[in-house]
């Protein structure tokens, strides 16, 4: 009898274990399938759909790079401050004057641009473009965290080329790309982001370049922004504000004052 019952055990659990076993290839097969008809599908759609790029071509983003103002979130105006930037080595202080910017008649991405550079007590015009490469949406929450669930916000990807004066000493050229935080409003308006103008570290109109002498062919790292500056690295020892290293204060940056109170150097010449 206990053999027999035995007998019968094994078989229940031979039997249990490969129901088991069935299961779980029944599982898998379905996850397969809903994978392939439903996952896949909807990521496909999700990729497409982060992207506004074809859409950018239809507004003019003159006053996104180059707005007359900011509004922050308490739709608070400010002025808008002059770039800050710095060019190797030693983190030189690199001042950048949009002068202007135009959308080109014949291409809806690109952009011309006019402006001065200063280095030390040396200033180059310069004339250039900025074309758009990418438009991203951000799928982040912060628009319905700030309270603007009706507002949608991105990220704008241009590349960056400008030539300086060649009959100027200490000319060249630069060469990188500029990011750009905008927003859509509720009437689809277009708008430089300045939404979280009072948080620590915020930034907008990010340039990462390099500097290429005409005379020499020297290239020195040249990187600029609103309010911070990209890849500054021991530059910047603050995290709330953008606050010059004391090491680095001799390289120009003795009176610098987060770019509202810079003299209008570019009416010099």
């Amino acid at each position: 009898m206990c053999k027999k019952n035995i007998h019968i055990g094994y078989l229940l659990n031979k039997l249990e274990s490969n129901l088991t076993k069935m299961r779980y290839v029944i599982h898998r097969v379905i996850c397969y399938f809903l994978t392939i008809y439903f996952v896949i599908p909807s990521l496909g759609q999700n990729k497409q759909g982060t992207s506004f790029y074809i859409k950018i071509k239809n507004y003019d983003l003159s006053k996104v790079f180059l707005p007359d103002s900011i509004i922050d979130d308490a739709n608070e105006r400010y002025k808008r401050p002059e770039p800050v930037g710095y060019i190797d080595p030693n983190y030189q202080k690199n001042q950048i004057h949009l002068a202007t910017i135009s959308k080109s008649k014949s291409d809806p991405y690109v952009y011309q641009i006019t402006g001065k550079t200063k280095v030390k007590e040396n200033i180059c015009s310069f004339k250039g473009t900025i074309t758009v490469v990418a438009a991203e949406y951000d799928s982040s929450s912060l628009m319905i965290d700030l309270g603007f669930p009706q507002y949608r916000q991105g990220l704008i990807t241009g590349q960056l080329y400008i030539e300086e004066d060649k009959t100027q000493a200490g000319s060249g050229i630069i060469k990188g790309k500029i990011s750009t935080d905008i927003y859509f409003d509720s009437k689809d308006k277009i708008h430089y982001n300045a939404l979280m103008l009072i948080a620590d570290g915020f930034y907008n109109n990010q340039v990462e370049a390099n500097w290429i002498s005409y005379k020499t062919g020297e290239t020195k790292r040249c990187n600029w922004g609103n309010f911070r500056i990209p890849d500054s690295r021991e530059l910047d020892f603050c995290t709330g504000e953008f606050s010059v290293n004391p090491k680095y204060k001799q390289n120009g940056w003795t009176d610098f004052n987060y770019g509202y109170n810079e003299m209008e150097w570019w009416k010099e010449k």
